[in-house]
């Protein structure tokens, strides 16, 4: 009894931890480093989120399998404007937080021959 018990609530805390997490796919618009804001479109909507402290700002390098995430150089202000980005926020404070900034479809630039 005790064993189902348990095994339900770790069950339930995986479940909901899951559900506080949320992801965003958009157009980075404008950033803010000072602020820690960054804005994104979302089809014909901007949104406009604060970025948690210790959020990672990554970009994935490569494709399919054989991609790598890597830290983006300078942080949010090495977002380009324009990049797609997939955003995955957190609650705090009853407000959604980013806390990573996946940069999408980055690759390594070639060397011209």
């Amino acid at each position: 009894m005790l064993r189902t018990c348990l095994s339900a609530a770790i069950a339930l805390i995986f479940c909901a931890g899951g559900l506080l997490a949320d992801e965003i796919k958009g157009k980075v618009k404008s950033w803010d480093a000072e602020k820690k804001t960054i804005t994104v479109s979302v089809g014909d909507d901007e949104q406009t989120l604060a970025v948690a402290k210790n959020a990672k700002i990554v970009s994935l390098v490569g494709k399919g399998k054989k991609g790598t995430l890597q830290d983006v150089s300078g942080g949010l202000g090495g977002v380009k404007v324009g990049a797609d980005v997939t955003l995955t926020t957190a609650k705090k404070d009853d407000k959604d937080t980013v806390t990573q900034v996946k940069v999408e479809g980055t690759t390594k630039k070639k060397k011209d021959k």
